[in-house]
């Protein structure tokens, strides 16, 4: 998988997106604004990110890569189905429809990447090596680095 880095447009909120080999000075394509992208040496040879290449952050997160939206719709479907068996008094039918999802998403679960995110900026690294510092997401230090604006 090659490395890529997903981030925002400063001015206008656009998703920018750039390999490990091109990062460097991006323009917005909508409003023209330069984003600076700075990878650190290490990011560079080793493939490990260390601190965030558009702000400089060294506090960064891990994350499954899946889709929140087409999760949540797995989970409704399962729901919906099963409502519909227990609506027609097949309560095994139901429970064996929700034991079903359940193993669907454990296995997705499995098979995702992790990704890394910024805290601060919310900058997405896309097929680099997980570093072993970088624990998973904790509210405490979101709300600690100016809390969560939704990405688009």
């Amino acid at each position: 998988m090659q490395k890529a880095i997903y981030l925002k447009c400063k001015k206008c909120d656009l998703a920018l997106q750039t390999s490990l080999e091109n990062a460097k000075e991006m323009k917005c394509p909508h409003c023209g604004i330069p984003s600076e992208i700075s990878p650190s040496d290490h990011m560079l040879s080793s493939g490990l990110v260390d601190s965030c290449a558009s702000c400089g952050h060294e506090n960064l997160y891990v994350q499954k890569d899946f889709n929140r939206t087409l999760g949540l719709t797995i989970v409704i479907a399962g729901i919906l189905l099963s409502l519909l068996f227990f609506y027609r008094n097949e309560p095994f039918h139901a429970m064996l429809t929700l034991l079903g999802m359940a193993v669907i998403d454990g296995v997705i679960y499995m098979m995702v990447s992790d990704v890394t995110v910024c805290y601060v900026c919310h900058t997405i690294y896309r097929g680099f090596t997980r570093n072993p510092n970088h624990s998973p997401f904790e509210l405490a230090l979101l709300e600690r680095y100016g809390g969560r604006t939704p990405r688009r």
